[in-house]
């Protein structure tokens, strides 16, 4: 009686765990794919990287000496994006909450106002349309985390 529960026991845990494992995995594989990807990019334009977070689909990845941030979506084809810090004044949180309810966050974002007001930059860490599973409040310290990494170089 022993060894058929232990083998029941054993068996249901395999499948279970084995699903979870093989997605774990797989995005692990992407997630490295993407990365690599990010350095490859810094390479050709002569960027270090210091600092790389993939944030759902959204890849920030800062060269600290340089004063650039890369920024892309994750995706078939990556698409990677150079900001010049020096190019920028400020950097300014935007959080967009709904309308009725004053603690629901509808929209994240980090701004970046140029100096001589032509166009903005804008990176994008929630948006409640979006596909994104993960709690707003989590991407709000995320944003708030990359503000505050960020800052220092602008204002340099």
């Amino acid at each position: 009686m022993d060894t058929i529960s232990l083998t029941l026991g054993l068996g249901l845990l395999a499948l279970f765990a084995i699903p979870i494992i093989y997605l774990i995995l797989k995005s692990n594989a992407h997630t490295s794919k993407v990365k690599q990807r990010a350095y490859d990019f810094a390479t050709q334009n002569k960027l270090k990287i210091d600092e790389f977070e993939q944030i759902g689909n959204t890849i920030i990845a800062l060269d600290v000496s340089n004063k650039k941030l890369i920024f892309g979506k994750a995706g078939s084809e990556d698409h990677f994006e150079i900001i010049d810090l020096n190019q920028y004044a400020t950097i300014h949180l935007q959080q967009d909450l709904q309308a009725g309810n004053s603690k629901k966050i509808q929209f994240l974002a980090l701004n970046f106002a140029a100096m001589q007001k032509q166009s903005t930059k804008s990176i994008c860490f929630y948006d409640e349309a979006g596909s994104d599973i993960i709690a707003p409040e989590i991407r709000l310290q995320q944003a708030r985390k990359w503000e505050t990494k960020i800052t220092p170089l602008i204002a340099a």
